[in-house]
């Protein structure tokens, strides 16, 4: 990788331009949200370039506090939470989801970390990674031609970044360590150690290794008790597609420590630092991707990795992310989880009771929790008026917990000239915990030319509709309907679930006399849609709920036709599209 030029010029923070349109129109919401930052900052005494004259525009911050929907004040961890609004800008909320600050002008994905001097680092979009000031000024950046950052990167301790990289042509990971001058003083290549990570051969060979977060191991009671695996300054690291997580010997670039039990397309693996409860252990947000078949439950693990022991373990019916999601250790002994898939970032206590919880509009990106003295900058801001914010009987459950979906399940078909999504087989059944106040909407029919061809018009085939509460041995029939020549051959019905929420069900559709063989493939005249659900607190667009492959992308609408290449390029060498 060639050194970069000389960095751009500083530009002066502007509002910021629309990623795509949304409710409220983006554009609005965000201008206002830079133009409401600015006079916080102001009211707060921050010397920010251009604050005063335009904090007089507006002194309004925008409806994303009512994306908070609990915060217990006596247990939540105090602080300011760091995310990408909308996927892609920098931002840090108070408990109340009011934000403090942004970075309007910054573009980010996947990852942005702050730093001890108010700066945030982060994956920019096309093939760099980025660093801007508190005021916004992009002061340094690391491109990667012939490479794509993803997933991660790191400050060190010695002031150098470590960038993670997929090279153009290789299926496995790279590690570089960049200096200030742009220039690598260190790498270490997964390709050299398949071997040891995968003695039986890789299961993804175009992207075998999949890496999806790194920590610079800190000082840890193991490497004070002589155990030179855990040496800080070694690096954890995290494999999605090997289920692996592993030490690398920063010396010697050997492998020194690996742990594999139970792992499922795990991410973001962490080890508790000396001021944090647990010291010298290993959280990880295991996403349990095959659950999606089953109870679709992500679970969080804190693993002892001096015996290989889990000596915690987190799951709840309603908390499931296939893919993506993040889990941060507090200082209070509560976790910070990032559901990705699931749409919310939620604090929980070690007994599980929900502390705090964001719900916005869009799946949030990695999450972080910092203190109020994370840099000076915070440090000066006068603190918020918090109060409790509770929701009496509401819980919140991860939109993929109830989603029918499953990758593979669907297939397009011609239903009388017209074209449909429909699921595959004429029976299929799913394991859901609902949200409360749920609905099902349904669609169903036949295609009438290929029912005559059949003679079938006078035995119609009937669809059923039943749901299977836990504990109960009977299903509930939610819907019975004969589908022939006569009415209309396609039909849409919605049903309340509202007694059933909060609950695990199996949710199952039936065609008798459908199909003739098992499967249903042979000779099809009828057909489900694939069943919807949602609910009013959180309206399910369909063509998202539709969506089978939990691995979806973000839009990438706003980005520029090279950006768009790489994003392509990015995902397909990544897996998350053909």
């Amino acid at each position: 990788m060639p050194d970069l030029p000389p960095a751009k010029p500083p530009r002066a923070v502007l509002q910021p331009k629309p990623r795509r349109p949304a409710a409220g129109c983006l554009l609005g919401r965000l201008g206002r949200l830079a133009l409401g930052l600015l006079g916080l900052a102001a009211s707060a005494g921050l010397a920010c370039r251009h604050t005063r004259q335009e904090a007089a525009a507006t002194t309004a911050i925008h409806a994303e506090t009512a994306w908070v929907t609990t915060y217990e004040p006596s247990l939540a961890s105090p602080g300011y939470t760091l995310t990408l609004l909308d996927e892609r800008i920098p931002v840090l909320l108070d408990l109340h989801g009011r934000p403090v600050h942004a970075w309007p002008e910054a573009r980010l994905k996947s990852r942005v970390r702050l730093l001890p001097d108010g700066s945030v680092l982060g994956i920019g979009l096309g093939r760099q990674v980025v660093e801007y000031d508190w005021e916004g000024r992009q002061t340094w950046e690391f491109r990667t031609p012939g490479a794509i950052p993803h997933h991660d990167v790191v400050r060190l301790a010695n002031g150098n970044t470590l960038v993670l990289v997929l090279k153009e042509g290789e299926g496995s990971d790279t590690l570089c360590e960049v200096n200030r001058a742009r220039q690598v003083v260190w790498t270490w290549r997964a390709a050299e150690h398949l071997a040891k990570l995968a003695p039986q051969g890789a299961a993804h060979p175009e992207d075998a290794t999949h890496i999806n977060s790194l920590q610079e191991i800190p000082p840890n009671p193991w490497y004070a008790r002589g155990d030179s695996r855990f040496r800080p300054g070694n690096l954890l690291v995290s494999s999605r597609n090997l289920n692996t997580l592993f030490i690398v010997d920063r010396a010697s670039g050997e492998i020194l420590w690996t742990f594999t039990e139970d792992l499922d397309r795990q991410h973001e693996a962490l080890m508790n630092g000396q001021g944090l409860p647990g010291p010298g252990r290993i959280l990880v947000f295991n996403n349990r991707q095959r659950s999606y078949a089953g109870d679709h439950r992500s679970e969080l693990l804190e693993i002892n990795p001096a015996d290989g022991s889990i000596a915690w373990r987190f799951q709840a019916p309603g908390f499931f992310s296939p893919t993506g999601g993040t889990a941060q250790a507090l200082p209070n002994g509560n976790l910070l989880i990032t559901s990705t898939r699931g749409g919310r970032v939620f604090e929980i206590t070690r007994a599980g009771r929900i502390a705090w919880e964001w719900v916005p509009p869009y799946e949030p990106m990695r999450a972080v929790r910092v203190p109020a003295n994370a840099c000076p900058q915070l440090a000066r801001l006068a603190l918020p008026t918090l109060a409790a914010i509770r929701h009496p009987g509401y819980r919140y459950v991860d939109r993929d917990a109830y989603r029918f979906a499953r990758q593979g399940s669907r297939m397009n078909a011609v239903i009388g000239g017209e074209p449909r999504t429909v699921l595959k087989d004429a029976n299929d059944c799913r394991e859901l915990v609902l949200p409360a106040a749920a609905r099902v909407q349904v669609g169903y029919g036949v295609d009438r030319d290929r029912l005559r061809a059949a003679q079938r018009g006078e035995r119609p085939p009937e669809f059923v509709l039943s749901l299977l509460p836990e504990g109960r041995n009977a299903p509930v029939l939610l819907l019975r309907d004969r589908v022939g020549l006569d009415g209309e051959a396609w039909r849409e019905r919605t049903i309340p679930l509202d007694a059933y929420g909060l609950q695990s069900v199996e949710l199952c559709v039936e065609i008798d006399g459908g199909a003739t063989q098992p499967g249903g493939r042979k000779a099809r005249f009828a057909y489900w849609e694939q069943p919807l659900i949602d609910f009013p607190q959180r309206e399910t667009r369909r063509a998202e709920a539709e969506d089978d492959d939990a691995t979806r992308a973000p839009a990438p609408s706003g980005l520029t036709p090279e950006e768009l290449e790489v994003q392509r390029k990015h995902l397909k060498a990544l897996g998350y599209i053909n």
